[in-house]
């Protein structure tokens, strides 16, 4: 009988490891899982983000290069209408110098 007490303690023993070990091997499994769906949340979280980041640079540099064809448009008509100004009266200006130089 004592052998067969230490038989049954043996076997609960041993199954009492083996039920430890494959707790230990799902809660392995369930940690890898966790860490690997933290792993894909983060990445998409980072590709969101940088897909954000790519809208707003170009929403941006659409409206700052609006912005810039809009002054170089304004600049170019201030400078067509100082040219049209020049081209009507720098004749009367070089006269006006002409005689304001020699009549002193």
């Amino acid at each position: 009988m004592d052998n067969n007490i230490i038989a049954s303690m043996l076997e609960i023993e041993q199954n009492a490891k083996d039920r430890l070990a494959e707790a230990e091997r799902k809660k392995n499994s369930i940690i890898a899982e966790a860490e690997a769906e933290r792993d894909r949340i983060i990445g998409n979280k980072i590709r969101a983000a940088e897909d954000e980041k790519e809208r707003i640079y170009s929403d941006e540099k659409e409206k700052t290069d609006s912005r810039l064809a809009e002054i170089e448009r304004k600049k170019n008509d201030e400078l067509e209408r100082l040219d049209d100004i020049y081209k009507k009266s720098h004749t009367e200006w070089e006269n006006i110098l002409f005689n304001a130089v020699i009549g002193g």
